[in-house]
């Protein structure tokens, strides 16, 4: 994995460390420099910790200001996002640390990133992505709810994303991420794209959303870090618009939601029949209600602030009765892309990383390679 020398310059220059010092510590310390020889991710990992920043950091490609709160690397289109906290910061981090190993060892490219702009029509961008994924319009018929988010999952990986889940740093249970700061972000790449779900929303409706909306970035070929689900407008942002509406048009295809709307249309029970029926949040069915004049703005927004508060009191309760953060093993398969592990895998088998480096590049221990490892 190559590192650039003007980025690891950067960072010498703002570190606390002299390069006399580093030179002591780090053999071939000027080599790098000059970009004669390459460090191997040991030597990354050693010199990143004599610097005292993310090992990521000089896994990309150009320097980050990391004293600054404010992610210039990365555009954020879903949100008017000016700051952001160090533990998202140190997350997108960590998943570009992981995009840049595997752009290492993926030779091909994905012709779908980027194949779409948003001037598309919606419905012919939401039917390219179905046929990419081998879906059709009523994919959730015959997936029951629990099930719906690892089936779009392995649907998603095996197009060529990469998909991580967490809801904390790394391995550090100390540092809990924020479901209100974001839901999800995207990191674009024609090698490696990489989806990442905070897995602190506690609703799968909630995750199987951002995991598609996601997605639907990547075809349209822009980072983004989504702050909150809503199918709705986005007139600040055509981007985040046009990204919603063919979500949606995935999720809840207007013609099939059409007709089942029109059936129920006098039941109480509307927006939880059809939240159930499409398996998405009742957030999505609202809005799609208010798309297709089922009902008024007034009660549009009345029914976004009641299931808004809905929301907050559910995740309230569940945070109270949850007293561990459930099987450790089972969730660190679940939140770790599976096809991510064998790339690194197979680099330990080829002798091109050690141990050390593969735990490191994973972000676990012995005991939870040895899990992922046997999980196989």
């Amino acid at each position: 994995m190559d590192v650039n020398p003007e980025t690891l310059s950067y960072y010498i220059e703002r570190a606390d460390i002299s390069l006399d010092e580093l030179r002591t510590s780090v053999k071939g310390i000027d080599l790098f420099l000059t970009g004669e020889k390459q460090p191997t991710f040991n030597q990354i990992y050693n010199i990143a910790k004599k610097l005292n920043i993310p090992t990521g950091l000089l896994l990309i490609n150009k320097p980050i200001e990391i004293k600054s709160s404010r992610l210039e690397f990365r555009t954020l289109n879903s949100s008017h996002i000016d700051e952001v906290s160090e533990g998202l910061r140190d997350t997108i981090i960590e998943m570009e640390s992981k995009q840049a190993f595997l752009r290492e060892y993926i030779e091909s490219t994905l012709d779908f990133i980027g194949s779409c702009s948003i001037n598309d029509d919606i419905l012919l961008v939401a039917s390219k992505i179905r046929s990419k994924l081998q879906i059709d319009k009523e994919f959730q018929k015959n997936i029951q709810k629990n099930n719906i988010l690892k089936f779009l999952k392995e649907k998603i990986n095996s197009i060529g994303v990469f998909v991580f889940f967490n809801g904390i740093v790394g391995e550090n249970t100390h540092r809990s991420l924020n479901l209100a700061e974001f839901r999800g972000f995207v990191l674009t790449d024609d090698k490696a794209p990489i989806i990442f779900i905070n897995q602190k929303d506690e609703t799968i409706n909630g995750k199987v959303f951002t995991m598609i909306h996601e997605l639907v970035h990547l075809f349209v070929g822009t980072d983004e870090i989504l702050t909150e689900i809503d199918a709705g407008d986005y007139t600040f942002d055509p981007t985040e618009a046009f990204v919603n509406k063919v979500t949606a048009e995935l999720l809840v295809p207007a013609d099939i939601f059409y007709n089942a709307a029109n059936e129920i249309k006098n039941n109480s029970n509307i927006i939880s029949i059809l939240s159930d029926k499409f398996k998405v949040s009742e957030f999505v069915i609202v809005r799609r209600l208010f798309d297709l004049k089922f009902i008024d703005h007034k009660s549009y927004n009345s029914k976004t602030q009641e299931l808004t508060e809905k929301f907050k009191n559910f995740q309230k309760n569940k945070l109270k009765s949850s007293s561990s953060g459930g099987d450790y093993y089972n969730n660190l398969r679940f939140r770790i892309d599976r096809r991510f592990f064998s790339y690194v895998q197979n680099a330990l088998q080829q002798n091109r990383i050690s141990y050390t480096e593969a735990f490191r590049i994973i972000g676990v221990s012995f005991k939870g390679y040895k899990a992922l490892s046997e999980a196989r």
